[in-house]
């Protein structure tokens, strides 16, 4: 049996590459979710010219459009969220809650429920992030409101994990670059790793057929060297701390921050 996939949020840097590589390197069905499909397709021509992708649209909150998106799918991964440290950020609870809801939904008629695959990050796990505190400290108040946003999600997946099974992926930095190789682990993280490798752990971790990764957190390593220096990242890191210690000016910064 072809195994089958859902991507929602798949026009976000972690979205396309578990895309891109999921139609380069598997037969697989791939369903996917985003909010507009125009974008979709201009960042992602490949979608226009196959038949095993299958794009639903429509509002992160909407539970039908979900419940499509994920139906007889064998993994789900969630990778919906932002670069910005947006003042009270909720789209991983959205997200998270319209999933649930949608789950509930097929369960009830007799679908079989599906892995979930959370992007996360390392900076909100005190294990995997203990060998870098100063680091941590000031990347974690750059996205306050994203890691906050992300801890609150992961709480509603875990009340739900007598029924739900979920791998929580936790990398370092990441970096819009080449496919390396990587290396899963429950102890380290590293920075930086390219979106390539750390969709390449989602998708080994998604496959585990014995779930050696299910309700754990799971960081993301390089195999064959580290990912280039990201040139966003310090002004990423600038604009979200300015948003952290003076939310006010939120409306006056900049938006679309992030690795470049």
């Amino acid at each position: 049996m072809v195994a089958s996939y859902s991507i929602l949020g798949a026009t976000g840097n972690c979205g396309l590459a578990l895309l891109n590589l999921l139609l380069e390197t598997t037969d697989a069905t791939i369903k996917v979710y985003c909010r507009d499909r125009s974008k979709l397709v201009r960042l992602a021509p490949a979608v226009a010219n196959t038949t095993r992708v299958e794009v639903y649209t429509g509002s992160i909150t909407d539970v039908d459009v979900l419940a499509k998106a994920m139906w007889e799918c064998s993994s789900v991964f969630l990778t919906a969220s932002t670069n910005d440290n947006i003042p009270n950020c909720h789209i991983s609870q959205d997200l998270v809650r319209t999933v649930i809801a949608a789950l509930k939904k097929s369960k009830d008629a007799g679908a079989a429920i599906p892995r979930l695959v959370l992007l996360s990050s390392a900076t909100i796990d005190p294990w995997i992030s203990r060998k870098n505190p100063w680091v941590n400290a000031i990347v974690r108040r750059s996205a306050w409101h994203v890691y906050k946003d992300l801890e609150l999600a992961e709480d509603i997946l875990r009340a739900n994990e007598d029924w739900v099974k979920c791998v929580y992926i936790k990398p370092g930095g990441l970096s819009l670059d080449i496919q390396r190789g990587h290396r899963l682990t429950l102890d380290d993280e590293e920075s930086f790793v390219s979106y390539l490798d750390i969709a390449a752990g989602m998708i080994e971790a998604a496959s585990d057929e014995k779930g050696r990764w299910d309700n754990k957190n799971v960081g993301v390593v390089n195999a064959n060297g580290k990912a280039k220096f990201p040139g966003g990242t310090p002004r990423c890191i600038l604009f979200g701390l300015l948003r952290f210690y003076f939310p006010f000016l939120h409306e006056y910064l900049p938006s679309g921050t992030g690795p470049s």
